[in-house]
């Protein structure tokens, strides 16, 4: 993107990215918690995941990973919750992925 140039109106220089543009990764905590829909979401723990695409209601929450062993690593899913849980679940267990509109 350009913008008019301050100096000289017949040239355009280009125009500062918002920090918006660029991704970022979060460890929201569980339950209650709702947040913005990630493009993407990672496992880091083993454990039972349940997470939330319509409300933060614990009854619309949609059982979706049941991951065995801590040594899996970290496990992509690609699906755009506003909200997880998890027995036991604390932030860290689960990261949600912003891409942002780079790339």
């Amino acid at each position: 993107m350009y913008k008019p140039d301050p100096n000289n109106t017949a040239k355009q220089v280009p125009k500062a990215r918002a920090i918006s543009a660029y991704g970022k990764a979060t460890q929201p905590g569980p339950y209650p918690l709702r947040h913005d829909r990630p493009n993407y979401v990672l496992i880091n723990t083993a454990g039972n995941y349940s997470f939330a695409y319509k409300s933060g209601s614990l009854a619309t929450y949609v059982s979706a990973s049941l991951i065995q062993s801590a040594n899996a690593g970290p496990v992509r899913l690609d699906i755009n919750p506003i909200a997880w849980t998890s027995l036991g679940g604390a932030a860290g267990d689960v990261t949600f992925v912003y891409t942002g509109d780079v790339g």
